[in-house]
């Protein structure tokens, strides 16, 4: 998470580059257009010991600090409009519905609420195909171990059918294609065609 810490430099103490210097060194970064730094905590307990340093560092600077977690002291909080322009990201018009927020609070909210959740639904959507995906080339990568495991010991179409779990069509496919890269071959035996691998 942010942290930050907000600083007021004194006239009898040392430059606002020197005191730069000295947040730098702990690891902050200057908040452009504003005397304050800011750096990333895991939580409380890092900030805190990290504070303790900060501390020894700026004594004797004659700087006076605020440390803040998450937001900066004394920034405003972003007003209403600003999260309207967050409505592009669900494919809405903030101009359009800021008069649908005057003239009927409701029907907005139902309105955003209708396109956020079918942008949840499509998230999800997409994470199921996504599962479903990965789900069948396991599947099919088990197929094909189970298939050459078979095939060691030569077996006929029939047999390969009713043991691999592959439609009949893409198994006489995959078959076909072993047979043609040299991996496996066909015996006639009888009325039956074994196929076994070499």
């Amino acid at each position: 998470m942010k942290a930050y810490v907000r600083v007021i430099y004194s006239s009898d103490g040392n430059s606002p580059g020197q005191v730069d210097s000295a947040f730098a060194n702990k690891g902050f970064k200057k908040v452009p257009g504003v005397p304050a730094y800011e750096t990333e905590v895991l939580n409380d307990t890092e900030f805190s010991a990290l504070l303790e340093g900060l501390h020894e560092t700026l004594k004797g600077l004659h700087v006076h600090y605020t440390p803040t977690l998450g937001t900066m002291e004394g920034q405003q909080s972003p007003g209403y409009r600003q999260k309207m322009a967050r409505l592009r990201d669900f494919d809405l018009e903030p101009m359009e519905l800021s008069s649908l927020l005057e003239q009927d609070p409701a029907l907005f909210k139902n309105t955003v609420q209708g396109k956020v959740g079918e942008y949840v639904d499509s998230i999800v959507a997409e994470r199921q195909a996504e599962v479903q995906a990965a789900e069948a080339k396991v599947m099919a990568e088990r197929a094909r171990i189970q298939l050459m495991e078979m095939l060691k010991e030569g077996k006929t179409f029939h047999e390969l059918s009713k043991a691999v779990p592959m439609e009949e069509e893409e198994l006489s496919q995959r078959l076909l294609e072993l047979v043609e890269k040299g991996v496996i071959r066909a015996e006639q035996k009888g009325r039956n065609v074994v196929y076994v691998a070499l």
